[in-house]
């Protein structure tokens, strides 16, 4: 399986301006177990790093309780793998090691 490339994106929909948040996954496989762990730690400190900031502009209804802002921001990231890799992600306990 090819190796992610560049930068992922959270792509962020009418969120009023906030910027988008980028996780890291260049040299990561999801072919090999151990990546998708990387993935998904680097997903996970993403979106507590922008959601510390921009919780109230992603979630405004639910302003002190970062972790509906978190699970989305986790959840936007992992749409952003193409097909095959994020099946290789899920498959490998990726996105249980995220908690969703």
């Amino acid at each position: 399986m090819a190796t992610i490339t560049g930068l992922m994106m959270a792509g962020l929909l009418a969120t009023g301006g906030a910027p988008d948040m980028y996780v890291d996954a260049r040299g990561l496989s999801m072919a090999r177990p151990g990546d998708a762990l990387v993935l998904a730690e680097r997903i996970r400190s993403a979106s507590g790093a922008w959601c510390a900031t921009h919780r109230a502009v992603l979630t405004p209804d639910h302003v002190g309780d970062p972790r509906v802002c978190e699970r989305e921001m986790k959840r936007r990231a992992i749409h952003q793998v193409p097909w095959a890799e994020r099946l290789l992600f899920v498959r490998a306990g990726g996105q249980r090691a995220l908690n969703l």
